[in-house]
């Protein structure tokens, strides 16, 4: 028997509607079996009757409208059982599962499957694309080639020089004190995960060794960030993408007879951590200050660096393999040309869902059917623009102009807009059902009323 996502009360129904069958079937080869056997009777009886020349006498034909009446007065104080009643018969009747192909034949299952391609077909016909539609499909598609190929990298030329960024002219940090910042210090300080020199231990020697200090401090991560990133400006400390962190203290250097930060000592990740809490419960209003003043820090100089050449990588990455992702900033790829690919990228999906909907007519188009063809535009229109993107990045081998952001916004749509064509189709189709259903139901009403 094939299987269905069936759920109880459907069990239910069906079983009680086999059971009522059988019943049915069992009764009526009952009444044909006492059908016969009358007839049977009353051609002997008649048989008998004429031979003796008698008639039925008053008491006989008494007796049989005595049992008429029995027969009446049994129908009339039959009781209707309730559905809890009939579904417990139906589990006694029937102690088994039963499916459709339980209660249905061949031909009524084929018939059943003709109306649903019926539907189908209806659905398909009334969100097919049309002229218009064809004209904004080509039009997406071109839109989102020119914003791949002609915008982004244009985009992406115009960024400043990381030299540009909030820290220039910002003083080092200057107090002596071990895992602690003063709260008035915190929003004037340069902030400690961007220091890149090293100071006299040699214990430190080498800690950022391998190249771009972002992809190798946490505090730089735009999600981690926010919490490494907030808790090593409060602490003065900097800590590196496999959780080891350092002292950042103030010291002369050749370059900077007056002091700078430098990479001093090795720091204990967990005391970094465990001051934040102190900070927090243990000093006041100055403490929760300080946390407030690292956090807005933290969001100034993340804001500062994202828009630079040398922007700050992808989410979590780093805290995997910053050697994957200084690879991946190399080949452009970082936070600032994703967020500005996904950002132009639903701007020209916004932009051509919003002009489609003016040829919006009710009197001609469902409300919600015109919207499957609006999403399966923007669908197809990604998918094309993604795939093409693709397929030019292996062809050239250059991994530069791969579109990431178009390539999330496309596997966005198509969860969010398969999902809603998915929808509206079963909702069409339960809408064709219950009209059908519907003419059943006032057809048996009108043979029994």
């Amino acid at each position: 028997m094939k299987t269905y996502n069936l759920n109880d009360s459907e069990k239910e129904l069906i079983k009680v509607i086999k059971c009522n069958q059988k019943i049915s079937e069992d009764n009526a080869a009952n009444a044909q079996e006492l059908s016969d056997s009358f007839k049977k009777s009353s051609l002997e009886a008649q048989g008998a009757i004429e031979r003796a020349g008698k008639y039925v006498s008053i008491n006989d034909e008494d007796n049989i409208l005595n049992s008429s009446n029995t027969v009446k007065s049994i129908h009339n104080n039959h009781k209707i059982k309730t559905w809890d009643e009939l579904v417990a018969e139906a589990n006694t009747y029937i102690p088994n599962d039963v499916g459709f192909e339980d209660i249905l034949t061949s031909e009524e299952f084929m018939s059943a499957y003709r109306r649903l391609d019926e539907i189908n077909e209806q659905f398909a016909r009334k969100t097919k694309f049309k002229k218009v539609d064809c004209f904004f499909l080509v039009t997406a598609i071109a839109l989102q080639c020119t914003r791949q190929y002609v915008i982004d990298p244009w985009i992406k030329k115009q960024r400043p020089l990381s030299s540009g960024n909030d820290e220039k002219g910002r003083k080092g940090k200057t107090e002596p004190g071990w895992y602690h910042v003063d709260t008035d210090k915190i929003l004037i300080n340069s902030v400690p995960f961007d220091t890149q020199i090293y100071g006299e231990a040699n214990t430190i020697k080498g800690f950022l060794k391998g190249g771009n200090h972002r992809s190798m401090t946490l505090g730089h991560d735009p999600l981690l960030g926010w919490i490494f990133g907030t808790a090593n400006i409060i602490t003065g400390t900097l800590t590196r993408w496999d959780m080891a962190s350092v002292h950042i203290k103030n010291q002369p250097t050749k370059r900077a007879p007056n002091g700078e930060n430098v990479i001093y000592s090795l720091a204990n990740t967990g005391k970094v951590f465990s001051a934040c809490k102190e900070r927090v419960f243990d000093e006041g209003w100055d403490g929760k200050l300080a946390v407030g003043s690292a956090l807005i820090r933290e969001g100034i100089h993340l804001k500062s660096d994202i828009g630079t050449k040398k922007s700050i990588p992808l989410p979590v990455i780093s805290s995997i393999s910053p050697d994957f992702s200084r690879k991946l900033t190399v080949y452009g790829i970082d936070m600032a040309s994703v967020s500005t690919e996904i950002g132009l990228s639903v701007f020209i999906n916004t932009l051509i869902s919003m002009v489609h909907r003016l040829f919006y007519d009710q009197s001609v188009d469902d409300s919600k059917l015109y919207e499957v063809r609006t999403r399966k535009i923007l669908l197809y229109s990604n998918v094309i623009a993604s795939s093409s993107n693709v397929v030019a990045s292996v062809l050239l081998k250059n991994p530069k102009i791969l579109d990431i952001g178009g390539l999330i916004v496309t596997i966005m749509r198509l969860f969010s807009d398969i999902r809603f064509i998915t929808r509206v189709k079963q909702e069409f189709v339960q809408s064709a059902l219950d009209v059908h259903f519907q003419g059943i139901v006032d057809e048996l009403e009108q043979m029994y009323s």
